[in-house]
């Protein structure tokens, strides 16, 4: 990486100074075709570590749930080689995928989407989170979209995207609250490869092509939001 994202603010914690540029969607998700000019923040080297072991797990997984006609290129030119690497992910795919429904350790997922959604802020608006900030993100089936919007919709905002990246491999819309004078909350609903197939997980027991929801924003109102909307406990911000 060149300077540009070097000796910064970290995107991701907010309080170290960056070491280097990070990818906010791994470059693995493409196809090499559609890796040019994918979004980047700074990011210090602890940050990147984490990020790193989590995209290392997904980008192996994530293309066998999928329905997005680049993840079965995917699934047969690139997960091969990184599963090569890891015999023991190769071990748990090769007991637990059935065909129809993808063994995915939902922790890894929202954990990896919490940076996501931070990395996005950064790169969209700007935003640098301060110790009291956080973000969570969590699984859910393409018709609590609808639910999600609906809560939303009582927000105030001034700022809104919409992207499109690698022909469908990432799509994703973000809503920033920027009446609010705690302008690090923010909203975003993802799809990853046009849906997946997610299973294992006990908030989707019997799988079902499902989204990603992440929100970030002040630590002292986030579980308030998460418990209105969702109806459960935060248990997991970074």
């Amino acid at each position: 990486m060149g300077k540009k994202y070097r000796a910064k603010i970290c995107a991701y914690c907010g309080k170290e100074p960056s070491t280097t540029g990070d990818h906010v969607f791994a470059r693995e998700f493409f196809l090499v075709k559609h890796r040019d000019g994918l979004p980047q923040v700074p990011a210090c080297a602890v940050c990147n570590g984490e990020k790193s072991k989590l995209e290392h797990y997904l980008t192996a997984v994530l293309p066998f749930g999928a329905r997005h006609p680049d993840a079965t290129v995917n699934l047969q030119t690139m997960v091969p080689k990184r599963l090569e690497r890891n015999a023991k992910l190769r071990s748990h795919l090769a007991q637990g995928y059935t065909g129809d429904q993808l063994p995915l350790d939902c922790t890894a997922i929202e954990g990896l989407f919490a940076f996501i959604a931070k990395g996005l802020a950064w790169h969209h608006w700007r935003v640098v989170f301060g110790p009291a900030d956080c973000a969570a993100a969590t699984v859910i089936r393409a018709p609590g979209l609808a639910h999600i919007g609906r809560a939303l919709s009582a927000f105030p905002h001034g700022g809104h995207v919409e992207q499109n990246l690698g022909a469908g491999t990432f799509i994703y819309e973000g809503l920033q609250i920027r009446d609010n004078p705690l302008s690090a909350l923010s909203f975003w609903a993802f799809a990853i490869y046009g849906g997946l197939q997610f299973g294992g997980d006990p908030k989707v027991p019997d799988g079902g092509h499902s989204h990603i929801f992440a929100v970030t924003g002040p630590r002292a109102i986030l579980p308030h939001f998460w418990a209105n909307v969702f109806g459960e406990h935060l248990d997991r911000a970074s």
